[in-house]
């Protein structure tokens, strides 16, 4: 192999390995920041599952409160009242 041809093999080699590490450095940030987008997306999830979890028990506290029978009797002499009232 003459010099010349030796030449163009070893930059066509280099061009390939250059333009290889290039596709696999951008498929690597591709992946790096897919991944911060979606773990960002889970935490904000959990954060609203958190919420609604929340919110799920305090209407079940209210709803207890609201089938209490202290509840009741009491709304009963409110109303008991506002009609003597007229």
């Amino acid at each position: 192999m003459t010099q010349d041809k030796m030449r163009r093999v070893i930059t066509a080699c280099v061009a390939a390995a250059t333009v290889l590490l290039t596709c696999l450095s951008a498929f690597i940030a591709y992946q790096w920041i897919t991944i911060a987008v979606l773990n960002n997306r889970e935490k904000a999830l959990k954060a609203d599952i958190q919420k609604y979890e929340q919110s799920i028990a305090k209407g079940e506290e209210d709803l207890e409160y609201y089938e209490s029978e202290f509840y009741k009797e009491h709304a009963y002499w409110q109303l008991e009242m506002l009609g003597n009232n007229k």
